[in-house]
């Protein structure tokens, strides 16, 4: 008879269910390549309007006003996703459809982005076309809601940054592509019909997407409570995740800073249909895009897939937002034609090396798997949300004595700031 004690073993923690499950198979060619294509059709309805249309809108409707019309129009495109963008991730985790969590959001999306663009196309006022950005702006946190979380629920971590490198490729060239594609078309109720197209690509990469269910058993219960406390991230159980966020938060005000006012930039400092006589500010407006398009399209994949290789995404996010920094100098100190395009150029080389890999960086301080898509959607709105700030802190500098020039060196410091903090980020090398 043996004295030993007892040997007790511990109970082996519960097998996840294959949504919450991390994944580890990689993914292959086609998956990338319609997911990239569902891209295609986010990005360029997402865009293409603030950039070119709304404004140009706005400045019909409201030609002396439009700094301020554009500015409200903004806000509340951008104030929209404060409240839906964590709402729908929360509900999406939550969703134990049979066609999977994600589908549903993709599919509900895409149609009510296809009919918001309609709607905003025919709009005559400033509040139509403020209302059509509202909802515009919602559509989007609801296909986010889907899309967003798909690469952490199914892309292994190895694989992430070469996966988001191609993602991002829609991102940086879609503002050059639309530019082109409305070119086809004439009256916004035209160009906005073509915008409503694309998200038939959302609907054809929701068709073809595995998504595993998700049982109720497995299903984290949901109240207004614990909506809410998902707002609150303790800092103390997970740090990365609050550093990553504000780091996005801030290098998005920097971006925003030096960006959203360019068509006006172009207009009221360059004057630009007077330094090119027979062409349009949107002439120069698309010109500038497509340089730095190029410049970011030039990085985006490369960034992304040297970030798997070398396991390293500090780094790269780091000297992408610090080279995004220096780009707005130029602006700021000699705001010529060229050295607009030289920004643009060196612009668009840092943000094609923060793009892909700040968010495959992002992906790996999740702090949980079964809320994905919530904390995905809290990440992403750390990108949007600066919009909200923006213009009042635009309208404020553009009104003060620096006008411009201080503009762009606000923008500056921003950048810098946010490529610092990413530093406070321990646990990805």
């Amino acid at each position: 008879m043996s004295l030993a004690p007892e040997r007790r073993e511990r109970p082996e923690p519960p097998e996840l269910p294959k949504a919450l499950a991390e994944p580890v198979r990689k993914v292959g060619p086609g998956w990338v390549a319609l997911y990239v294509l569902a891209n295609v059709g986010v990005f360029l309805p997402m865009q293409v309007p603030t950039t070119f249309l709304m404004p140009e809108q706005i400045a019909r409707i409201d030609p002396v006003g439009k700094v301020g019309s554009y500015a409200w129009v903004s806000m509340m495109g951008a104030i929209s996703g404060i409240v839906i963008a964590p709402l729908a991730g929360a509900l999406s985790d939550r969703t134990t459809s049979r066609f999977g969590r994600r589908r549903p959001w993709l599919v509900v999306g895409a149609l009510v982005c296809m009919a918001t663009l309609v709607f905003v196309g025919i709009q005559t006022t400033v509040a139509g076309v403020a209302l059509g950005s509202l909802v515009l702006s919602a559509s989007f946190m609801i296909i986010g809601a889907g899309l967003s979380p798909v690469v952490p629920d199914q892309v292994p971590v190895a694989q992430r940054g070469a996966v988001l490198g191609w993602a991002m490729v829609p991102q940086a060239g879609g503002l050059i592509a639309g530019g082109l594609l409305l070119g086809l078309v004439t009256g916004f109720p035209a160009q906005y019909l073509l915008l409503a197209a694309f998200p038939l690509l959302i609907l054809l990469f929701a068709t073809v997407l595995k998504d595993p269910p998700l049982s109720r058993r497995h299903r984290e219960p949901f109240t207004p409570r614990a909506f809410l406390d998902g707002y609150r991230i303790s800092p103390r159980a997970h740090p990365d995740f609050l550093w990553a966020m504000s780091s996005r938060f801030i290098m998005g005000l920097g971006y925003g800073t030096g960006t959203l006012y360019l068509p006006y930039f172009l207009d009221d400092v360059l004057h630009y249909e007077q330094l090119f006589p027979g062409r349009s500010t949107e002439d120069g407006l698309l010109i500038v895009i497509g340089v730095n398009c190029l410049a970011t399209i030039s990085t985006v994949v490369l960034s992304g897939w040297l970030s798997d290789r070398l396991g390293k995404r500090r780094m790269l996010v780091f000297l992408g937002g610090v080279t995004m920094a220096v780009a707005a100098v130029p602006l700021a100190l000699w705001p010529t034609w060229t050295m607009t395009l030289v920004a643009a150029v060196i612009l668009g080389l840092g943000y094609g090396v923060y793009l892909a890999v700040d968010t495959a960086l992002v992906t790996e301080v999740l702090p949980a798997s079964a809320d994905r898509g919530k904390d995905m959607a809290l990440a992403n709105l750390m990108t949007s949300l600066p919009y909200v700030l923006v213009p009042p802190i635009a309208s404020v500098v553009l009104g003060g004595p620096g006008g411009y020039h201080a503009l762009f060196l606000c923008s500056a410091a921003l950048s810098a700031l946010g490529a610092v903090l990413v530093w406070r980020v321990k646990t990805v090398r």
